[in-house]
């Protein structure tokens, strides 16, 4: 008796293993996913420095938001075939095509560009094909997360799989910059098919818990009622709008960035990076630091979309570089400590049967937004100073922080749902 009373006590004095190192099923798939951004995020932003100077100076907002559009537009167009899916099949035989898919797309384009000039317009159906596959994979983990590790370690996943976007913006940014401009833009779309084939011998060796006949069956049905959901979620309702509408300005960053570099600093591509180095920077903290954050999901996720209205402000009043990075790095924090925040409030609230439909349709949500943002941003870069685009991301998100903070208080918030059981159970009490 005595013995169970004090082990406990003993394991709380000890700081925990971090989950990648006492879950290897679980670390192989982060790695995967690791690979597998890092090889769209390169070939994102080598094809689109390479594009800005393909292009006469007037067009260059059009074509880089065209080209953005072409990454943006997979998840949300995909997204009913994304979710029936991964609901429908295996997580590691999804994993799997999704990352295959990209290693044969990426290898057909550097074979083709080895042998000829690539032609300006290939590069816009390549980034789409890329952006479908990392839209199969990304919600796919999501959704498979409860089946590589422990309820009381999701949280835990939660951040190391909100990281991966942020570790993959500083590396992919850097290293697409500065390989672009070191072994041209076939050499990036060949390291790009190496970094996939990389992600899929990972994926080979993950072994995810198998989900019985009964629950692939619950998915199936998820699917058709992962809208209906929403309305006994009220909270999460509104948390999904208002961050669909904050999307908009928030991801029109990656637009303008790029215009800024070019055309304000007049920089080489390297400038590029480090600037959006350092927005993934401040994402990768926040991610890491946002679930210590105090007060209900409703006001912390109002102050941090204010935050970064302010943060984007700064690059619009100033071209000093040390002042437009910090700016950068503190609205990249505002969004990890968000992300983290809500996805992991999601992934309790959300019941199991419902998962997978729900996150991608979360997904398709939240990114509903970027490709209307990237026509709208580099359709309006072409016709207004690239500075005053900051200030109106900055416009367009206090609104949205104001009816986040009015009303997300007011919304009860989630119950949790133990992962693997249906909304109607109740759930374990924590021990």
């Amino acid at each position: 008796m005595t013995r169970e009373l004090t082990a406990p006590r003993s394991a709380l004095s000890r700081p925990r293993t971090p989950l990648i190192a006492r879950n290897t099923v679980f670390a192989r798939a982060w790695a995967a996913q690791l690979l597998s951004q890092s090889a769209t995020r390169m070939y994102q932003m080598g094809a689109l420095w390479w594009l800005l100077g393909q292009v006469a100076t007037g067009d260059r907002g059009l074509a880089s938001g065209l080209f953005l559009v072409c990454a943006a537009l997979p998840p949300v167009a995909l997204a009913p075939l994304v979710a029936r899916a991964i609901a429908a099949r295996p997580s590691r035989t999804v994993l799997g095509a999704a990352v295959l898919g990209g290693a044969v797309l990426m290898a057909v384009l550097a074979g083709y560009g080895a042998l000829a000039d690539l032609p300006t317009l290939a590069v816009y159906p390549a980034m789409f094909g890329l952006a479908a596959c990392q839209a199969l994979f990304d919600p796919c983990l999501t959704k498979a997360i409860p089946e590589l590790v422990a309820d009381d370690d999701i949280e835990d996943a939660t951040a190391f799989e909100q990281s991966s976007y942020s570790l993959v913006g500083m590396a992919g940014a850097l290293f697409g910059a500065v390989l672009v401009d070191w072994i041209g833009l076939t050499g990036v779309v060949l390291v790009s098919a190496f970094a996939y084939v990389g992600a899929a011998a990972f994926v080979a060796t993950v072994r995810p818990r198998a989900h019985s006949a009964g629950e692939d069956e619950a998915m199936e049905t998820g699917i058709l009622r992962a809208w209906r959901l929403l309305a006994g979620l009220p909270f999460v309702r509104l948390a999904l709008i208002c961050f669909a509408a904050a999307n908009f300005f928030i991801t029109a960053t990656f637009v303008i960035l790029p215009l800024y570099t070019k055309n304000v600093l007049h920089a080489p591509a390297l400038t590029l990076g480090l600037l959006e180095g350092a927005l993934w920077l401040g994402l990768l903290i926040g991610v890491f630091t946002g679930k210590h954050l105090p007060g209900h999901p409703a006001f912390i996720g109002s102050g941090c979309v204010a935050l970064f209205g302010a943060a984007v402000a700064v690059p619009a009043l100033t071209a000093e570089r040390t002042a437009v990075l910090v700016a950068l790095a503190v609205a990249g924090w505002a969004v990890g400590a968000t992300n983290v925040v809500f996805v992991a409030a999601f992934q309790r609230a959300v019941p199991a049967a419902a998962k997978a439909a729900f996150f991608s349709a979360m997904l398709a949500l939240l990114g509903a937004g970027f490709p209307v943002a990237a026509f709208f941003f580099g359709l309006a870069g072409d016709l207004v100073p690239t500075q005053a685009l900051f200030l109106v991301q900055a416009a367009g998100l206090l609104p949205i922080a104001a009816v986040l903070a009015l009303r997300g208080h007011s919304a009860p918030h989630p119950a949790p749902v133990s992962p693997g059981r249906p909304a109607t159970d109740t759930p374990k009490e924590s021990r």
